[in-house]
């Protein structure tokens, strides 16, 4: 018998790390990054200049992308993350290059927060390709390749060397064309949140960081009711989802997707602005106290909100949901899911389940309180979904694939969704109509943020509100009062009617409903209560608002 050394694996053979690292940073800057690219090139004069400018940009890129990947090389790490890399950045670049959406901590709270069913009305064909070409393709490529091992003293020469080029890249970069750079950056600040995987991966970071758990802040601790009212009173407040102003007829929109409420006496606020253009920032920050200017959805879920102080000072507080959640916004007051599917299908149901879920809640109960109502709405981009057939404005579009629909077919289906929740609001008016006169009802409809249908080639929502275009911001809000309500709190009609077309905003809504329920606390202030005007507590003028020409700034699409 022959007896022999069994040979050593061969670890000089197979990619180098350098090379894995410098291949996979060469596809994320370059086929993962088609918007910012185009971005970038048209923010520039045609010259030679420029085109150097875009060339050194890349390298740059390139070479810092090259030179993170490879940090993981020793750990065994480098295949695996560079897969996982590559398959979120596919996703990443499809809905950046596909909807114009752009990644900051907003977006990806968004992300974060949301559930299945959400998630569902975003699959497509389209994705489906677009991830398996530009994220599973080359993930497969990483994995099964075989790369060398590589030695301490090797990585540690290899590092020196390559935080040396990407310093001496950046620094020649900005020396030749820091002032195309400075000018192009300036005013293309969409251009960070559309660079891949940096724009998701910081946005993710900002949202896990702001998650840490800290004591409760306590809001309004000093709340009491002051006023004695006739009659107890019912506020039931409808958190509409995506409706935009643009598209509601009591704003001036031609086509009629308001027919349902006409006759209801409703006082229709035509200049309200939204705190957010996501649910996940506007939703908590209409609840706040701080207002649009100082709110911040990182800490919202740990300080107390409009809900708190109004179960402090007595109101009995309830939400009912048929969306995708509060955002905690509810979390410590009784909260339902509406289920009936007498009213929908088995993944989700109409807003007109909404309505019954309302009666049962508000027939066992006689006191002050108040009902939040969260909408399903006009959540896109499944549109067609939000309403049953027959559709009232046709074609339409029966797609999740908007870029690929016809635009009025677009436009038709999101209004087909605003004529159905017209129809929803004008049955719950009917509904609160029938309360027994010895209880006074308000009724608020207001929109959580609006939504973009391809103008300018953006469509959805979630752009960041300093760039945001006022369709995702200009959002509409209404009142209806029962008799004995309007003669408790807007006895000067014509005041409230006046107001309705002055600048407001979800700033308004916190203040609104305090003096509503006429409680005292050092968190009210009158001078943004939208009917203290109305019970002559104040001068009949425009309320206060944090921003005073919320649609004039300038969008930079």
């Amino acid at each position: 018998m022959l007896h022999g050394r069994v040979p050593a694996a061969d670890n000089s053979s197979g990619l180098s790390s350098v090379a894995l690292a410098g291949g996979v940073a060469l596809w994320l800057v370059t086929v993962d990054n088609v918007t910012f690219w185009r971005t970038f090139a048209a923010a520039q004069t045609p010259s030679l200049s420029a085109a150097a400018a875009t060339i050194a940009v890349g390298l740059v890129l390139w070479f810092a992308a090259t030179t993170v990947l490879w940090c993981f090389a020793p750990f065994r790490l480098a295949k695996p993350i560079s897969a996982i890399l590559l398959l979120t950045s596919a996703l990443a670049a499809h809905f950046v290059d596909s909807w114009g959406v752009l990644l900051d901590k907003h977006m990806m709270r968004n992300v974060v927060q949301t559930d299945l069913r959400e998630a569902g009305d975003l699959m497509s064909g389209s994705l489906l390709l677009d991830f398996l070409v530009r994220g599973v393709l080359p993930a497969g490529i990483v994995l099964i390749l075989r790369v060398r091992p590589v030695r301490p003293r090797e990585w540690f020469t290899q590092g020196t060397i390559l935080f040396s080029i990407t310093g001496l890249s950046l620094s020649a970069a900005l020396a030749a064309f820091y002032p195309l750079y400075a000018s192009t950056f300036r005013n293309h600040r969409e251009l960070r949140l559309q660079l891949v995987p940096s724009n998701y991966l910081g946005g993710l970071y900002s949202v896990l960081r702001s998650q840490r758990k800290t004591d409760l802040e306590r809001v309004g601790t000093d709340a009491k009711r002051i006023e004695s009212r006739p009659r107890p009173l019912l506020v039931v407040l409808v958190v509409g989802e995506t409706a935009r102003a643009d598209n509601f007829s009591l704003g001036g929109y031609p086509r009629p997707t308001n027919e349902a409420l006409a006759g209801k006496s409703l006082v229709y606020f035509s200049q309200v602005t939204s705190c957010g253009t996501d649910t996940a920032t506007s939703l908590p920050c209409m609840f706040s106290d701080v207002g649009a200017e100082r709110f911040s959805a990182d800490t919202a879920g740990q300080r107390e909100n409009l809900l708190d102080v109004l179960q402090r000072a007595g109101v009995e507080v309830s939400w009912i949901e048929n969306n995708s959640g509060c955002k905690e916004v509810c979390k410590r007051v009784p909260t339902s899911t509406v289920q009936d599917k007498a009213w929908g299908t088995d993944n989700e149901c109409f807003d007109e389940a909404l309505v019954p879920a309302l009666v049962e809640k508000i027939s066992s109960s006689s006191q002050d309180a108040l009902v939040v109502m969260h909408q399903r709405g006009s959540h896109g981009p499944a549109y067609y979904k939000r309403y049953p057939a027959p559709a009232r404005f046709t074609p339409t579009c029966d797609s999740n694939r908007l870029q690929e629909c016809d635009g009025q077919a677009l436009i038709n289906t999101y209004d087909n969704t605003i004529d159905y929740t017209s129809r929803v609001l004008a049955r719950t008016i009917d509904q609160l109509a029938e309360q027994p006169s010895g209880r006074d009802v308000l009724l608020i409809y207001v929109s959580d943020h609006g939504e973009s249908l391809g103008e300018r080639g953006v469509y959805l929502h979630g752009m960041p509100r300093w760039m945001a275009p006022h369709e995702q911001f200009h959002v509409p809000m209404l009142m209806w009062m029962s008799p004995g309500a309007q003669q408790t709190l807007a006895p000067e009609v014509t005041c409230l009617q006046t107001l309705a077309t002055q600048p407001a905003a979800h700033d308004n809504l916190f203040h609104t409903l305090l003096g509503a329920f006429g409680v005292q606390t050092g968190v009210y202030r009158s001078e943004l209560d939208l009917l203290a005007a109305a019970r002559g507590l104040r001068a009949c003028e425009a309320p206060a608002m944090t921003d005073p020409t919320p649609h004039k700034r300038p969008a930079l699409l």
